[in-house]
């Protein structure tokens, strides 16, 4: 297969997940099979090992909705307050990011990692935002091949605006 056929076929791969996120969004499926296909949905966009999303409580902090991957009851227990760790950093600036080397950012948040005995190496972070509000972030984790890069960036805040108000319609109930 040539070199074309390979960047058509992910592009439309990628369209594709987002038709189908589209779809379940609008179909008023319960919030944890959205949450549960909007992490899957990331990691299919970006080509990620894993992925998480996490929502904002009363109380400011951020808890584990959902994990991909066999260590997801060991987080599920978790809080990270707004404002520590990458995760609470993007839900209290409201700004997505890429972050390339994670074991060496300042604001990673080791517990996690630590309680899983997995190890993140990069990610995209991206705010979930209802009405101008972030309601939670969602997580692609260690990209499989090469690096994440402004197009994955692009493509996860392009889902998190998709899944971001079911998310919050379904909470409000």
């Amino acid at each position: 297969m040539s070199d074309k056929h390979r960047i058509i076929d992910s592009l439309n791969d990628k369209l594709a997940t987002l038709m189908e996120t589209a779809a379940l969004v609008n179909s008023k499926h319960n919030l944890e099979t959205v949450v549960a296909r909007a992490v899957q949905s990331a990691c299919r966009l970006t080509g990620a090992e894993t992925g998480s999303l996490l929502l904002l409580d009363a109380a400011g902090e951020l808890h584990f909705e959902i994990v991909l991957g066999q260590q997801n009851d060991s987080l599920k227990s978790l809080r990270i307050p707004k404002g520590q760790g990458i995760a609470g950093s993007v839900a209290e600036s409201g700004t997505a990011t890429i972050i390339s080397d994670v074991q060496n950012d300042e604001r990673f948040f080791r517990v996690a990692d630590d309680t899983t005995r997995f190890v993140t190496r990069s990610m995209i972070v991206v705010p979930l935002h209802v009405k101008g509000k972030v309601i939670g972030v969602l997580q692609a984790i260690n990209k499989q091949e090469g690096a994440f890069d402004h197009a994955d960036l692009k493509l996860a805040i392009a889902l998190a605006n998709l899944v971001a108000p079911a998310i919050e319609e379904d909470r409000v109930k």
